[in-house]
């Protein structure tokens, strides 16, 4: 079977950005990162375990049957933190065992949940390692500041529990610093008001991506993010003085696919369903294999911006070309006009980067993204599981890619010279 794109890991870049993490919190602070939705539609058992040696102490995910691949990804050696409310605790085998080794954390958000995880407790034999969430302004989850502290007060000395973390999600830390400094306050009070029965060590984890990168205050003793492992967010952050900057990070992804087809086609003609787009000039159009079935975005307006993809042209140059006509199902037509002087057909095969590494290029992630009414989240997640994932180590954008084919030519040719000349 011929896969029409691929998508690659870079494992290096999430090395490096763990790197940067680390030394944006410092030494003391833990390290958490967020792979639910199979770690953003990468594979989680392609990245946990990078994640783990990367410095994680914790990964959070949303579901039991998360928890499940993910503990499995990193043999059970790296406690697994589950985000939503969970009242049943089914008895499988993965999930008691998880149980019993502590290795699974759970949330609790309110006291009936508190109540029905006492029971599994007490029908499994376990004490349960739980983290509290406590709800700020985001109303989405978690217990109002009164309940959670019921919800403390009802846990300290319980045989049931371990209390080992207490947590708030802000809801505007990507752009509005007074909300966050106000949400963090009424975190930061309702602990202090309930620090009796909090003993000590217990972790307290309220920054996301942009919360971690925004301050320091919010690092408390343990950071959750999700986008900072993977490379992206930071450029849409909205502070004055961030401790953590989009040229701190690496992305990850890199998407590609290759021309199948190319043609000319006369001034006047239109390309695609509903001839959205009319070539003003004689034109060549090339196909690429790759729709919105496998997740490349359609624009949700008609006034959004141009999307483009990089090519590597028949004569080596890294060309720019625009994706014309409507996105299909599986396929979408890219304008090469005037980027060659050769025959069409010479386009045919040649590689095509949808998604660049290249923070600056007009086909990085985050900027596909914002062209299509999409979050960053939503574009990864969109991303075909039927896809080739592959991994890598510093493999990087296809400028740079060209630029070390040409690099091991030169040697290639001066090694050739030498030789002829011995």
């Amino acid at each position: 079977m011929q896969d029409t794109s691929a998508i690659d890991i870079d494992l290096s870049a999430i090395d490096h950005n763990m790197a940067a993490i680390r030394r944006a919190v410092g030494d003391r602070c833990a390290l958490c990162p967020i792979v639910k939705a199979d770690a953003y539609g990468l594979g989680v058992a392609r990245v946990a375990r990078r994640l783990a040696s990367a410095g994680a102490a914790m990964l959070a995910v949303y579901s039991l049957r998360q928890a499940i691949e993910t503990a499995a990804a990193v043999n059970g050696a790296t406690p697994v933190l589950v985000l939503m409310p969970v009242t049943d605790l089914p008895r499988e085998d993965e999930l008691v065992r998880l149980m019993i080794a502590g290795q699974l954390h759970l949330t609790v958000h309110d006291m009936a949940g508190l109540a029905a995880l006492e029971s599994a407790a007490l029908l499994h034999g376990v004490r349960l390692p739980i983290h509290v969430e406590i709800d700020v302004g985001m109303s989405r989850g978690g217990a109002s500041p009164e309940e959670a502290g019921q919800m403390l007060r009802a846990i300290d000395g319980n045989p049931s529990f371990e209390l080992r973390g207490i947590y708030a999600h802000f809801s505007h830390s990507r752009f509005d610093e007074a909300r966050t400094r106000a949400q963090h306050e009424i975190y930061a009070r309702t602990v202090e008001a309930n620090r009796r029965f909090i003993p000590s060590g217990v972790l307290e984890h309220v920054a996301s991506t942009y919360a971690l990168a925004r301050s320091g205050a919010y690092h408390r003793s343990m950071v959750r993010f999700g986008l900072a492992w993977l490379g992206y967010g930071l450029d849409e952050l909205e502070a004055d003085a961030p401790v953590l900057a989009p040229r701190d990070l690496r992305p990850v992804i890199r998407w590609t696919s290759s021309i199948v087809q190319a043609r000319s086609v006369p001034a006047g003609a239109s390309v695609g369903y509903g001839g959205r787009w009319v070539a003003e000039r004689d034109s060549t159009i090339a196909l690429v294999p790759v729709g919105y079935a496998d997740g490349w975005p359609a624009p949700r307006h008609t006034g959004a911006s141009t999307q483009f993809v990089s090519i590597e042209a028949p004569d080596g140059r890294i060309v720019h070309a625009p994706v014309v006509g409507a996105v299909n199902m599986d396929q979408i037509t890219i304008d090469v006009t005037g980027l060659h002087a050769g025959d069409a057909h010479d386009w045919i095969g040649r590689e095509v980067e949808l998604v660049s590494r290249d923070p600056m290029a007009p086909n990085h992630l985050p900027r596909l993204a914002a062209q299509s009414g999409m979050i960053v989240h939503e574009f990864l997640t969109r991303m075909n599981p039927r896809i080739a994932r592959t991994t890598s180590l510093g493999s990087g954008s296809i400028e740079v890619l060209a630029a070390a084919r040409e690099a091991l030519d030169r040697r290639t040719a001066v090694a050739s010279v030498n030789s002829a000349a011995g």
